[in-house]
């Protein structure tokens, strides 16, 4: 997964294609260069890849990481309230879509896996 990451003053910022600009936003506000926060989630990246864990969720002040043994998910807070409220005034409408890029992205674990150890990699120099 194609990614840039660089510094404004002293927050970290990581820039991501359009597919996935939802974890670009979420390693920049949600995680940021919290060292013990990004050790806590390749653990259990790393248990889900070696099968010893079905799934794991991390929920955010923004953002809620869905993980499970073949991929990852970033779905923003807003886009889930969004969805519930939609799904209660029209459950059946297929013609609405709430995804959107920059708040809601996917990818194979073991590329989000990747991404989070070059986001530590970066943030630890």
């Amino acid at each position: 997964m194609e990614h840039e990451f660089w510094y404004e003053g002293r927050r970290p910022i990581a820039r991501l294609p359009l597919e996935q600009q939802a974890f670009g936003s979420w390693l920049s506000d949600e995680i940021s260069a919290d060292l013990t926060l990004i050790n806590t989630l390749l653990t259990n990246v790393e248990l889900l890849l070696d099968g010893e864990l079905q799934e794991y969720r991390w929920q955010g002040k923004e953002a809620l990481l869905l993980l499970n043994r073949e991929e990852a998910e970033v779905v923003a807070n807003a886009l889930l309230q969004n969805q519930q409220q939609h799904d209660e005034l029209q459950p059946d409408d297929p013609d609405l879509d709430w995804h959107d890029s920059d708040m809601s992205s996917g990818c194979g674990l073991e590329d989000f896996h990747e991404l989070l150890l070059d986001w530590k990699a970066f943030v630890a120099s």
